[in-house]
């Protein structure tokens, strides 16, 4: 087994798990918890002034950890949109790069197997151009995708 074909078969699971990772669900529901804990904070009498004061600053935090959960959520998506704009171009190019390799380890006796060889060559090669073209489009047209322009003067 080449050093590719290897890579690949060791690659699928890999593949494989970050793709069921991905779809297995967010986690905690900080919503659910901020609006429980302001729910308690209302049936905590007026004079537990420090009970109430801790738990404000506790609410405080889990409101502060959902803006930022937000946030990286935003820039998931910005940083991972090429991806799901284009995700047909880029597992055509892989699969077609594979069967170049497959192309490779077949019998090269074969009468038809040059052509092949040659064809799939030059689909890896069409196909890496519309991956190529379609990030490049997508930089020209998200120009936040690796800057951060918050901070920019108006």
């Amino acid at each position: 087994m080449s050093g590719l074909e290897g890579f690949a078969l060791g690659a699928a699971p890999l593949a494989g798990g970050a793709l069921l990772g991905g779809m297995a669900g967010k986690g905690t529901d900080l919503r659910a918890v901020i609006k429980s804990e302001l729910d308690l904070l209302e049936r905590i009498p007026e004079d537990q002034v420090t009970r109430r004061a801790a738990l404000e600053q506790v609410i405080a935090q889990h409101v502060n950890d959902l803006v930022v959960a937000v946030e990286k959520s935003r820039q998931r998506q910005r940083s991972t949109s090429y991806f799901t704009e284009n995700w047909r171009d880029v597992v055509l190019f892989l699969t077609s790069v594979l069967f170049t390799v497959v192309a490779w380890h077949a019998d090269h006796n074969r009468p038809h197997w040059l052509p092949i060889f040659i064809a799939a060559i030059l689909l890896s090669v069409i196909t890496a151009l519309y991956v190529l073209r379609g990030f490049l489009s997508h930089l020209r047209r998200d120009p936040h995708s690796d800057h951060d322009h918050r901070h920019r003067p108006p």
